[in-house]
């Protein structure tokens, strides 16, 4: 309440992360955990026992890791204030020209992989011999669109337009947004990696939706409690989207199944249980001392190259809540917190709380900045940290980076390539 009380009413700067970091806290570790524990069982969704003992253990580490992370934020945007100036570049239009060429050939170069994914349901693609090409294909090059979209707005805001580049620039927005629609779809993509995309295009296109720090939050506050459980029919659905196309009925069943009832007792809210569990582990098995992290940083390292290399955190937990407590799978989420403590104990929630606000009060930088692409990958760094602080690491991690590399590293190469800019 202390955070929200000055997000709302005494932090100036607009900061999306701060509405993200807030909702995540209201859902994961305060509704979800109260919803879960009013039981007959009196257990959490991932089968760990509710003992009053350890809630109140996890409660200390959380409020010690709201408050490092609280004050390091302040701190930090004091220091952190200098805003660099840029400069909307004369061939602006060309540049866009160069993304909108290399975004086609993508598709044109994965239409294969486009048309598998169409026809074939999620669950067999889990199989998939490439899945770590094309997990790069999906997130890297897939998201290069958006980039495009970001640079044509920034075109749209310079004085003195030309009439043949406004034109061509308003043909190249449109072919932007077709592709997004073709490459980040439901039944192309999981939710986490949607909600920040089509975020971006909404702060993009209808900026006063999201110009306030109380109207970002109460925004995404409704997305997830609706939005996202409505978006779960698509991504869930164990048809591909020829199978649903041929038999609409399949969506319709869909609703009334478990995948739209997705509340804050099923496992899309399993956060707060799976780090009470993750803290048991750490008691019988002790502390992994950054070998977890190193896994998540050396995430493009193969296993087939590196034989030893360490399992997800959520693969890791839920390999334990299946040998002690009964549970039936190992694809589980552990939060950013659970993370940290896993790995270096209480030290470790204090120093991921302070790098955490260091890199926050950066990219507000970023957000300010008159570059819509680095304006554009802040605001998606925004929306993905509440994907990325319920974890687990590696993947929320992973994401990041990959993304990255699609919406803001690749088109300042290109620029960089060929007008001979500074890359940063």
């Amino acid at each position: 309440m202390v955070i929200m009380y000055y997000h709302f009413f005494l932090e100036k700067d607009f900061s999306p992360f701060i509405s993200a970091y807030l909702i995540f806290n209201l859902l994961f570790f305060i509704i979800a955990p109260l919803a879960q524990i009013y039981t007959e069982t009196e257990t959490y969704v991932n089968n760990f026992p509710y003992h009053w003992a350890e809630a109140i253990r996890a409660n200390i580490y959380i409020l010690l890791f709201n408050i490092t992370f609280f004050v390091s934020y302040i701190v930090f945007k004091k220091q952190h204030k200098t805003v660099i100036d840029y400069q909307i570049k004369k061939k602006l239009p060309f540049d866009i020209l160069v993304i909108l060429v290399l975004s086609i050939l993508i598709l044109v170069f994965n239409i294969d992989y486009i048309q598998e994914k169409l026809m074939t349901p999620t669950w067999k693609l889990q199989y998939d011999n490439n899945k770590s090409i094309k997990i790069i294909i999906s997130k890297v090059l897939f998201s290069v669109p958006l980039a495009g979209v970001a640079m044509c707005v920034m075109y749209f805001k310079k004085k003195n337009r030309n009439a043949i580049n406004w034109m061509t620039i308003l043909v190249s927005i449109c072919v932007f947004l077709l592709l997004i629609v073709v490459f980040k779809n439901p039944f192309m993509e999981k939710r986490s990696g949607l909600g920040p995309i089509y975020f971006c295009l909404i702060f993009l296109f209808i900026p006063k939706l999201l110009n306030s720090n109380i109207k970002t939050t109460l925004v995404l506050y409704f997305s997830l409690i609706f939005l996202m459980p409505l978006l779960a029919v698509f991504t869930h659905v164990n048809s591909s989207f020829s199978e649903v196309i041929k038999n609409p009925s399949i969506l319709f069943k869909s609703f009334k199944g478990d995948v739209l009832m997705s509340n804050f007792d099923t496992l899309n809210f399993d956060t707060y249980a799976n780090f009470l569990a993750t803290i048991e582990y750490v008691s019988l098995e002790g502390f992994s001392l950054g070998e977890q992290l190193s896994g998540a940083f050396l995430f493009f390292v193969p296993r087939s190259i590196w034989q030893t290399k360490p399992h997800t955190t959520g693969q890791v937990v839920g390999d334990y809540l299946i040998e002690n407590h009964d549970f039936w799978f190992n694809n589980l989420s552990n939060p950013f917190i659970s993370e940290a403590y896993l790995n270096f104990g209480v030290f470790g929630i204090i120093l991921f709380a302070f790098i955490l606000a260091f890199l926050l009060t950066k990219a507000i930088l970023f957000l300010k900045s008159d570059d819509y692409l680095k304006k554009t990958f802040a605001f998606f760094i925004a929306i993905h940290l509440i994907y990325f602080l319920r974890g687990d690491f590696t993947n929320g991690f992973s994401q990041f980076i990959l993304v990255g590399f699609g919406i803001y590293v690749i088109p300042k190469m290109v620029v960089l390539a060929f007008k001979g800019i500074k890359l940063w």
